[in-house]
């Protein structure tokens, strides 16, 4: 019975492979099997374009990109905030429908949510950022505003 425990584990742990794929050795060096071309079936890494100077305006009217190479940070956490908002007031198309619906009472939370955020990071932002939260809460709720007809 020992024999077939034994022959189970090993069957298991042969499911996958673990491969060290750090560029440096422990003591500094480069690896030589970073140095070499990635293996067929692979795409070799992206390589990163330098960011282009565009207006913040321009950053308020696109979505925020998915792009799992670019780190999060607390202006692209805003937008995200912002882009769910807009797709509970119906302004953008649902991602995974591609419909447009409206529910005032989940945007009336994320405005919530943004209104919080800007009150406990008060004094804490880059006036950039504070920029941008004001500038994504004005919109926010003049949208909202409009949707709930309490103008």
């Amino acid at each position: 019975m020992g024999d077939e425990s034994d022959e189970k584990e090993e069957q298991q742990q042969s499911w996958f492979k673990v491969t060290d794929r750090r560029k440096f050795t422990p003591q500094g060096e480069i690896r030589r099997e970073t140095q070499q071309e990635p293996p067929q079936g692979e795409a070799p890494p992206k390589e990163e374009k330098p960011s282009g100077a565009s207006g913040e305006g321009e950053a308020s009217q696109e979505s925020p990109r998915s792009d799992a190479s670019e780190p999060m940070n607390f202006s692209s956490f805003l937008l995200s905030l912002a882009t769910t908002g807009m797709v509970h007031l119906g302004e953008i198309p649902e991602p995974t429908t591609g419909q447009r619906s409206e529910n005032v009472d989940a945007a009336r939370q994320m405005i919530d949510i943004l209104s919080i955020l800007k009150e406990r990071t008060k004094g804490n932002l880059s006036a950039e950022e504070t920029h941008l939260l004001d500038g994504l809460l004005y919109e926010l709720r003049m949208k909202f505003l409009t949707k709930s007809k309490v103008i």
